[in-house]
């Protein structure tokens, strides 16, 4: 008879956590969410390349009023050509990027590349926020150099 009891006492509990479990998985109209499901954002790719001797614009376009650029993935790269120039504390700029900007320098030796990336970073887990909401975000090369070419590529999404 023990058992009996034993084996009632459990199946009451199991069938009365059974029925508090689904209760509480129940969507009753009018209710919040507690949790909410977790938004996804396309990255869209973007890039801006200028011939030698020319300096380079990225241009993120601005979002509609509200929405911030999120940079997930952000790659500068300075190449000399055939016949190098010397690059001394070159410094990029950007706008609407909390004054971020790149500084380095380029000894005189052709085909020499200097190469930066921030990245890459999953929409997910967290990209770099732009400054200022429905504003462009720009990344400007250094002022143009003999025999060098710039070039930007970045990925963003635009969100709250």
């Amino acid at each position: 008879m023990r058992v009996f009891r034993s084996r009632f006492a459990f199946a009451a509990v199991v069938f009365a956590l059974a029925a508090a479990y689904s209760y509480a998985q129940t969507v009753y109209p009018g209710a919040t969410p507690v949790q909410s499901a977790q938004a996804l954002y396309a990255l869209t790719p973007i890039s801006a390349t200028a011939a030698v001797n020319t300096q380079t614009t990225l241009t993120i376009p601005a979002p509609a009023a509200g929405l911030y650029n999120y940079i997930c993935d952000l790659h500068f790269n300075a190449s000399q050509d055939g016949t190098a120039t010397a690059i001394n504390n070159a410094a990029t700029t950007s706008t609407n990027f909390s004054s971020f900007a790149i500084n380095f320098s380029a000894e005189d030796v052709a085909q020499k590349v200097y190469d930066y990336k921030l990245g890459p970073f999953a929409p997910a887990t967290g990209c770099v926020k732009s400054a200022a909401s429905g504003t462009a975000t720009t990344f400007v090369s250094p002022a143009a150099v003999t025999n060098a070419a710039f070039s930007w590529k970045a990925a963003y999404f635009q969100a709250p």
